[in-house]
């Protein structure tokens, strides 16, 4: 098992013990039992999203910036989830050369927010990202990942 699958697993297991932690003092401070319920689920969906997040930056650039992000935020919180998801879009901009638009000339065909491919995009125009959510363009919900 390399790195990143090590690293992956962990932060799985991690979201599911931060969420079970979230869950009991939910119930600790009297949540109903279906609240606390579909809260453990949400957080750990929201940590499983931050590590597949994590794991896409990690393949597309080669940082473990987004796995250093899931974990200095922590998991099975809403402000965890919060500040996982700010940190691991910042961890996108940061790792994606040529910015967050995919604007110009881009040799590496490194995903980004708004665009991805040769010669960038945009957040109205297709580059080989996929469906986009608005105009048309590619999103960062793409066909080849999570990052496109």
């Amino acid at each position: 098992m390399g790195l990143d699958n090590t690293l992956y697993t962990l932060s799985n297991v991690n979201a599911l013990l931060g969420s079970t932690v979230g869950f009991a003092n939910a119930r600790n401070n009297g949540v109903p039992v279906g609240d606390a319920l579909m809260d453990f689920g949400f957080n750990i969906m929201n940590g499983a999203i931050r590590n597949e997040a994590a794991r896409d930056i990690r393949r597309h650039t080669g940082s473990y910036l987004g796995y250093a992000v899931n974990s200095a935020a922590g998991y099975g919180n809403p402000i965890a989830n919060a500040q996982g998801t700010m940190g691991l879009i910042g961890a996108s901009m940061i790792t994606s050369p040529f910015g967050i638009f995919g604007c110009g000339f881009n040799p590496y065909m490194t995903s980004n927010i708004y665009g991805c491919g040769p010669f960038g995009g945009g957040f109205f125009g297709g580059c080989g990202c996929g469906p986009g959510f608005m105009f048309g363009g590619p999103s960062f919900f793409g066909v080849r990942g999570f990052w496109c």
